[in-house]
C-alpha cells in the first residue's frame, strides 16, 4: 500500500467503535480487554492474551443515553463513551479495566458495573503522585489485577508471556519514536492530523498488524516530500484528545502540530521498556507510574514543564496549544499553570477549550490566527 492508502486504513480504523482488524480478531475466537488510561498497562492484556482496547466514543452520535446517567457537568468524552457502551455497541469487550483516573471516569466505572453488561470488569487504584514511596501501591494493584484476570478467564500469565508483551509493545514504541523522528525535519513528512490518527489506530487493532503497517508507511515518509507550507510549528498538549478532525482545523489555519503531547499521542508511548533480568510486572509498572505524569498527577507539574520545554526545543516548534474537554477539573489548573509558566520560559502558549468530536469551531480557528499573529507567523 502507498502513503495514502496506508493513512486511509488508519483514518477507517478510527471512524467507529469496531474496525475490520478487530473484527477478524474476534472472529478467530480471540479476547478484548477494554480500558481508558495510559496508566492502566496493554502489556498486561497482550500477556493474556487479549487485544488491549483504548475506550473511545468515535462513531456515537450523540450523549443521550449518557446524560440519563451521568451530570450534565462530566465531559463529553465520558458520556459518549457511555452512550455507546449503553447502547450496546461495545458488547464485543470481553471485560473493561478502570481506574480512578478522575471523577468522571470514576463514575463511568459505576455505569459499566451496574448498567453494561461487559462478563469482567476490574478496578485499580492509581496513587495521585509519582513517587518512589507510593509505587509499591500501584505494583500490587496490577498483581491483584493480573491474578483476577487469571482466575476469571482461566489463563496463566507468565513472566515468559509478559516479557513477550515488552517486546511487542516495545516495537509499537520504536516505530512510533522513529515517525516523531521524522517530524523533526524542517519539512514533515506527516500532519498533525494524519500522525494523530495513526497514534490513534495504534490503541484499536492488533500491534503485530499495525507495527507491520507501520513499516510500510515509515518506508514512504523517509523518502516522502516533506511539508513547508505552513506558517508555525506548534506543539498539542492538554488532556485527552483522539480527534484528528479537531487538529485539522487547527491545521488549516497554517498551525502545523509537530508533536501530540496527549494521551493518544506521545504521552501513551515513550522510551522503551527495559528487558532486563528480573520481574517483568515490576518493570512495566516503573514504566507506567513514572512516565511523563499528566494532570491527575501532584507534585510533579515542574517534570512536566521540562518535558514540554524539551519538547519545543527537540521539534523546534514556535509556541503549544494547549486544549482540554470542557469540564476536565484537572486539566483546567493545568491550563492556567502552564500558561503563567510558559510565558515566563518565553514560549507562547494558546489555551483551548473543547468538546468531544466536535470539530473546531470559526471562534477556535479565529483564536488560532490570533495566535499566530501574535507570535509573528
Amino acid at each position: 500500500m502507498g502513503k495514502d492508502e496506508l493513512l486511509k486504513t488508519f483514518q477507517e480504523v478510527i471512524q467507529k467503535p469496531r474496525n475490520v482488524y478487530l473484527d477478524d480478531w474476534i472472529k478467530a475466537g480471540n479476547k478484548v480487554m477494554g480500558y481508558y488510561c495510559s496508566y492502566i498497562p496493554e502489556e498486561l492484556f497482550s500477556a493474556a492474551g487479549f487485544l488491549p482496547y483504548r475506550i473511545r466514543g468515535a462513531g456515537s452520535r450523540d450523549s443521550s443515553e449518557g446524560d440519563a446517567y451521568m451530570s450534565a457537568r462530566l465531559c463529553t468524552f465520558v458520556r459518549q463513551t457511555m452512550s455507546l457502551a449503553l447502547r450496546g455497541e461495545m458488547s464485543f469487550l470481553d471485560g473493561v479495566v478502570l481506574a480512578q483516573n478522575c471523577d468522571h471516569i470514576r463514575r463511568a466505572g459505576d455505569l459499566f458495573e451496574k448498567k453494561v453488561k461487559i462478563p469482567f470488569r476490574g478496578f485499580i487504584s492509581i496513587p495521585r503522585a509519582p513517587k518512589e514511596r507510593l509505587f509499591d501501591w500501584y505494583l500490587a494493584e496490577l498483581r491483584r489485577i493480573k491474578d483476577e484476570i487469571e482466575s476469571h478467564f482461566g489463563v496463566v500469565i507468565t513472566d515468559q508471556k509478559l516479557n513477550e508483551a515488552i517486546a511487542l509493545h516495545n516495537e509499537t514504541r520504536e516505530r512510533i519514536r522513529r515517525l516523531y523522528e521524522l517530524r523533526k525535519k524542517d519539512a514533515p513528512p506527516i500532519t498533525g492530523e494524519e500522525a494523530l490518527t495513526v497514534t490513534t489506530a495504534a490503541h484499536l487493532m492488533p500491534k503485530q498488524q499495525f507495527n507491520a503497517m507501520m513499516d510500510e508507511l515509515l518506508r514512504h515518509l523517509t523518502d516522502a516530500k516533506g511539508n513547508r507550507d505552513y506558517r508555525a510549528r506548534i506543539i498539542v498538549t492538554g488532556g485527552e484528545m483522539d480527534n484528528p478532525d479537531f487538529l485539522a482545523g487547527i491545521e488549516q489555519q497554517g498551525a502545523l502540530s509537530v508533536a501530540e503531547v496527549v494521551c493518544f499521542g506521545q504521552r501513551s508511548f515513550g522510551d522503551p521498556i527495559p528487558t532486563e533480568a528480573g520481574d517483568p510486572l515490576e518493570r512495566i509498572a516503573r514504566h507506567r507510574f513514572f512516565q511523563v505524569p499528566c494532570a491527575r498527577m501532584v507534585e510533579c507539574f515542574d517534570q512536566q514543564v521540562t518535558m514540554l520545554k524539551d519538547t519545543v526545543r527537540e521539534f523546534k516548534a514556535d509556541g503549544i496549544i494547549f486544549q482540554r474537554m470542557k469540564f476536565c477539573d484537572p486539566w483546567a489548573g493545568d491550563a492556567h499553570n502552564l500558561y503563567w509558566r510558559m510565558r515566563k520560559e518565553g514560549i507562547p502558549l494558546l489555551a483551548l477549550d473543547r468538546e468531544y468530536q466536535v470539530p473546531a469551531s470559526g471562534q477556535v480557528k479565529t483564536r488560532v490566527q490570533a495566535f499566530l499573529e501574535k507570535i509573528g507567523k
